[in-house]
């Protein structure tokens, strides 16, 4: 019984715009200032990678890219806003199923899960159908820091 429980609450949901304005409006009310977030991005057609991003009272102060420290840009910084911010245009993208290579008829499947309590991301999939493009964004470590 606790099995079937853990399994079906490790399942991702289908993002909608809705389901992600209630991520965003827990994470304002909710998340912490200040913490570091550990991401895996994998795809087909991305360059599979792993972020490692500390933010301190809202602001990105460090952010690497395997290892290697990058600038961060506004929006594309993996912090949590900028997760946010990706979704969002995924949300946009997935409504135009060619703009990402699907063939006609085929639609893009965007799912994923989030924190009950604070709304952070915990995991997103992109499929689209007819065509090998994928995406997968796991938050594979997250610490507050209460500094």
């Amino acid at each position: 019984m606790i099995l079937s429980i853990a399994v079906a609450c490790g399942r991702l949901q289908p993002l909608t715009a809705e389901v992600l304005t209630q991520a965003e409006n827990k994470w304002r009310t909710h998340g912490p200032e200040s913490y570091r977030i550990v991401i895996e991005m994998s795809g087909n057609r991305v360059q599979n990678g792993r972020f490692e991003v500390t933010v301190r009272d809202g602001l990105v102060i460090e952010l690497k890219r395997n290892g290697l420290v990058i600038p961060p840009t506004a929006g594309q910084d993996y912090s949590m806003a900028g997760l946010f911010h990706m979704l969002e245009q995924e949300i946009g993208l997935a409504e135009r199923p060619a703009t990402l290579g699907a063939p006609e008829g085929y639609s893009v499947y965007l799912n994923a899960r989030f924190d009950e309590m604070t709304g952070r991301l915990i995991r997103y999939r992109r499929v689209v159908g007819g065509t090998s493009n994928s995406i997968e964004v796991n938050v594979v470590e997250f610490k507050t820091n209460d500094n």
